[in-house]
Order: C-alpha cells, then sequence, then structure tokens
C-alpha cells in the first residue's frame, strides 16, 4: 500500500454553502439549504425547508451548521458566551432561531482555530438527511505518484482515520487530462468498497465521475465528501462537502478566488497576500522574517527553545524586493502582539546589503520603535555591516543564531513584562 504525502497548506477554503452551490451546478445529489445572515433570516428558511419537506410526505429536520473556515465545527464552542458546538440539529423554526442567534456574531474556537477562533458571520440552514449509511470518499493529490489518490471508506463521519483505519482503502490513478482519459476501473474499485447494488453504483459512477470533473476544472488539492450519504430510499446523497483550490491558480479561476471570504483570514495574511509574501499568522509576540521555509521552521523552533513563542512565518525567498522588505515590516509594526522582531537571512541567492538597504528603507518610512534583532551569514556581509554601521539605527547584528534567538526572546520578554506593569521601555534608543 502507498503512502500518500500530506496535501500543501495553501490553499483557498470557500464555505460548505459555497461549495453547495457549486456541486448543485453540476447537477450533483445536495439537500436543499439556505445562507443566512441573520436569526430572522435562519427562521424563515427553516420554514420553508420543513415545509418543502411536509409537501414531499416527509419528515424533516434541519441542521444548523456556522458557516467558518475550520475543521472540528461540531466539536467546537464559542468564545463570547460558551454556546457549544458549531452545528446543530433542530425540529422547529424556533430551535433555528435560537441556535442561529448563539453562533452569528460570536468567535468559534476549535482545535484548529487555536484561541483566535473564526467569527461566524452567516449560518447555513441546511434540511437534515435520515441515512441508512455514512460513507466517506475523496480526490486529493497525490505527490508520492504525480498523479490522483482517491481515498474511499465504508464507514463515513468524525475522525475514521483514528476509530476505523481498516475500512480506508486508497487508490492512484494517472493525472488524467480530462474526464474521459479516466481508467474506469476505478469506479469499480470504489463501488467494490461500498458494497453497493447496481443502481447505487451507477449513482456512485455518476458522482465520482463529476467530483473528477470539478476537480480538473478547479486546480482543487482536495475534494472531499464526508459523510456520502445512503438515504432511507436507497439513494446516494452528498450530505457534506470540501473544497480546496491551489492558490498558485488565481491566475485562470478568477471566479472561484473572487468567492472567497477574506473576513475568515487573519488581516495580516490578506495584507501579505496582497505584496507576495509567504505570510502565515501565529500567536506569539516575536515577528520573524527569515529567507527560506526551512530556515524560517528552525528559526520558530529555537525561538521556541528558549521559551519565547514566534507571531508569525514568514519567508521572504531569495529575491525580495525592497517594497516586500518594506510591506512585512509594516504588517509586524502594525501587529500589537509582536514585542520585538527577529530577522534571519542566509545569503546564498540574496545579497545580505540588499537586504539590509530593504530593513533601512522600511525602518525609515514606518518611523519603527519595535526592536530588531538581525542575524545574517552569507554573501556581502561585510558590507552590510557597514550599512548597519552606517545607518544610525540600533539593530542588534549578530552572525551566529542561537544568539540572536536568544536576545529576540529576552527583548520581547521586558517589554511584554512592561506592558503589563504599564511602564515605557524603549529598547530601541
Amino acid at each position: 500500500m502507498f503512502r500518500f504525502h500530506r496535501i500543501p497548506k495553501y490553499f483557498l477554503s470557500l464555505h460548505e454553502y459555497q461549495t453547495a452551490e457549486f456541486f448543485k451546478s453540476f447537477q450533483l445529489p445536495i439537500p436543499p439549504g439556505r445562507i443566512c445572515k441573520t436569526p430572522d433570516e435562519a427562521y424563515k428558511s427553516a420554514q420553508k425547508i420543513i415545509q418543502e419537506g411536509s409537501d414531499r410526505n416527509s419528515f424533516t429536520d434541519v441542521v444548523v451548521k456556522a458557516q467558518c473556515h475550520t475543521g472540528g465545527r461540531g466539536k467546537g464552542y464559542f468564545k463570547e458566551n460558551g454556546f457549544n458546538s458549531g452545528i446543530h440539529i433542530a425540529s422547529t423554526p424556533e430551535d433555528v432561531r435560537e441556535y442561529a442567534s448563539k453562533m452569528l456574531g460570536n468567535t468559534l474556537i476549535t482545535k484548529q482555530t487555536g484561541s483566535l477562533g473564526k467569527k461566524c458571520e452567516m449560518v447555513y440552514v441546511v434540511e437534515r438527511n435520515f441515512l441508512r449509511k455514512e460513507l466517506y470518499l475523496s480526490i486529493l493529490l497525490d505527490r508520492n505518484t504525480g498523479g490522483l489518490g482517491i481515498v474511499a471508506s465504508e464507514k463515513g463521519g468524525i475522525h475514521i482515520e483514528e476509530s476505523d483505519p481498516n475500512y480506508i482503502k486508497k487508490f492512484s490513478i494517472e493525472m488524467p487530462s480530462n474526464v474521459d482519459d479516466i481508467d474506469y476501473t476505478i469506479y469499480e474499485k470504489v463501488s467494490k468498497v461500498y458494497k453497493l447494488n447496481p443502481i447505487q453504483h451507477n449513482q456512485m459512477k455518476d458522482i465520482l465521475k463529476k467530483m473528477f470533473d470539478i476537480f480538473l476544472q478547479t486546480d482543487a488539492t482536495l475534494l472531499e465528501i464526508n459523510p456520502l450519504g445512503i438515504d432511507l430510499q436507497g439513494n446516494l446523497i452528498i450530505c457534506d462537502q470540501k473544497l480546496n483550490i491551489d492558490d498558485n491558480s488565481q491566475f485562470r479561476q478568477h471566479a472561484i478566488f473572487h468567492m472567497e471570504d477574506v473576513r475568515q483570514k487573519d488581516w495580516k495574511e490578506v495584507e501579505a497576500q496582497k505584496h507576495g509574501l509567504n505570510y502565515i499568522a501565529l500567536d506569539g509576540n516575536i515577528g520573524c522574517m527569515v529567507n527560506g521555509a526551512g530556515l524560517a521552521m528552525a528559526t520558530m523552533d529555537l525561538i521556541k527553545q528558549y521559551d519565547g513563542s514566534p507571531a508569525n512565518f514568514l519567508d521572504v525567498g531569495g529575491k525580495a524586493t525592497d517594497q516586500e522588505i518594506v510591506s512585512a515590516l509594516k504588517i509586524m509594526d502594525k501587529d500589537p502582539n509582536v514585542e520585538a522582531i527577529l530577522v534571519n537571512i542566509f545569503a546564498g541567492i540574496a545579497r545580505c546589503d540588499q537586504i539590509v538597504l530593504g530593513l533601512l528603507k522600511g525602518l525609515t518610512i514606518l518611523g519603527m520603535k519595535k526592536p530588531m534583532v538581525l542575524r545574517m551569514k552569507g554573501t556581502k556581509i561585510e558590507e552590510a555591516k557597514k550599512l548597519i554601521d552606517e545607518s544610525g539605527f540600533n539593530m542588534m547584528f549578530t552572525e551566529d543564531l542561537d544568539e540572536a534567538a536568544k536576545k529576540a526572546v529576552r527583548m520581547a520578554a521586558i517589554l511584554r513584562l512592561a506592558k503589563e506593569a504599564n511602564i515605557n521601555v524603549n529598547l530601541t534608543s
């Protein structure tokens, strides 16, 4: 059995209701649902969905789902009021309105969000499906083979990889140029995993074929259905879905990227994206600017080793321009959590003197008061030292990474204590 590599972490995430609408455009079986921004909208939507179910002579419950970019919503809680779970089943419109009122405008905390959480601006009110069985189905990039990976499980739901790993089956196919190029035997293999009857097999084949079509058309990195349900009538229905899109496809996926809810992203990441910076916000107090992802990770590890806490991951790459450096400094300067900044540059392709010129330009434009530790080695290091000495700025320079990390941690700790004691301390003069 081959091993799937991790999915790349940089992708566009859409809300559940957006992927539901997108799936419907491909004539996939999606239960009726409505997006709501107020408790009253949720109440009216539930009324309509329940009435439509009654018209079909079926008993209808609804599910109220917080629309936040995070997994584990069902096991989360809302920071402001302690309301448990971002997913609730309701049998009356009144219950729906009550649940929506406790979700909307509040911050959902899950294992994935950390303490910052995600603001719930909308809820998705959707018809509840009563299922005979829950299945799992996903398509992802298999970076090990350069093709597509298909993951199917006879059991769907939460944490299936932990509770029922033996039910998970993985298949790999060559990357097709279009749906018609896909090896037809994959449909038989997946159907065999699910133990489907002939009618269900045809339904599954139609669903999987359309999933392949969506995956290829959208430059997806992951397309997941969990659960893929078998309802009381024996038909397959998609109960929950997830679609991640490769960020690098933005130049040809304008319509999809226009759907992105940037309110769900950290403002610092949104600002960094505008300037082409590889930035991930964290919850520490030491800002990091590093060239190279591996060195950035090592820098953050050292900060943690010396009892500090990084405020971000920032890889400026080997050819960072002055403007990119200024933009990165501006983000860290505006971040109230950042007490000190550690710049770590190992110059091969990059040049130390050019990086320093960018830093000096940023310090001049922004008038930054936050202390900065600068660690550099490599190309044009002597020229960089001369620029620092002649600049008039009090940047703490060292070629030793351990020393740089220790200094940054100490300065951040001093400033944090001073802030808590309401004492004004200036470490830059």
